[in-house]
């Protein structure tokens, strides 16, 4: 009576492995994917609440077009005193960055319309996940 593996059922259970794991790794990566994009979201209704809270405070909206959520902080939410940290952007662990493509949070203001937009992108930084309004 032997005892242990051959070495070809051992092959054969690697290749069985590495099948199932080609197979597995892109649904794990999609599953990861939209869990930082729902961070993202999250972090856009943290931008949304401090923009409401810095229009409470001055009687206006923060007066800007197309600006990082990193400008927006520095010149408008972190001086109010509304926003005093930079949130971490979920795609990278870090805060967020001018620089940022995965994951940005753009803010922009229409005086004309007394309207805003916050716009959050996916990892690609080019399709949306979604855009807030005061008009909600």
């Amino acid at each position: 009576m032997r005892k242990g593996f051959t070495l070809i059922e051992l092959l054969i259970v690697i290749c069985v492995i590495g099948i199932l794991s080609a197979f597995l790794y892109p649904t794990f990566t999609g599953v990861q994917d939209r869990a930082r994009e729902a961070g993202v979201k999250s972090v856009m209704h943290s931008v949304q609440t401090a923009v409401e809270a810095y229009n409470m405070e001055n009687g206006s909206y923060p007066v800007a077009a197309g600006v990082t959520l990193k400008e927006l902080h520095e010149n408008y939410l972190k001086v109010a005193g509304v926003m005093n940290t930079v949130p971490k952007n979920p795609f990278t662990g870090k805060e967020y960055t001018e620089a940022d493509s995965a994951g940005k949070v753009i803010y922009s203001f229409d005086a004309d319309k007394n309207v805003y937009t916050i716009s959050g992108f996916k990892k690609n930084g080019i399709a949306k996940i979604t855009e807030l309004t005061n008009l909600e």
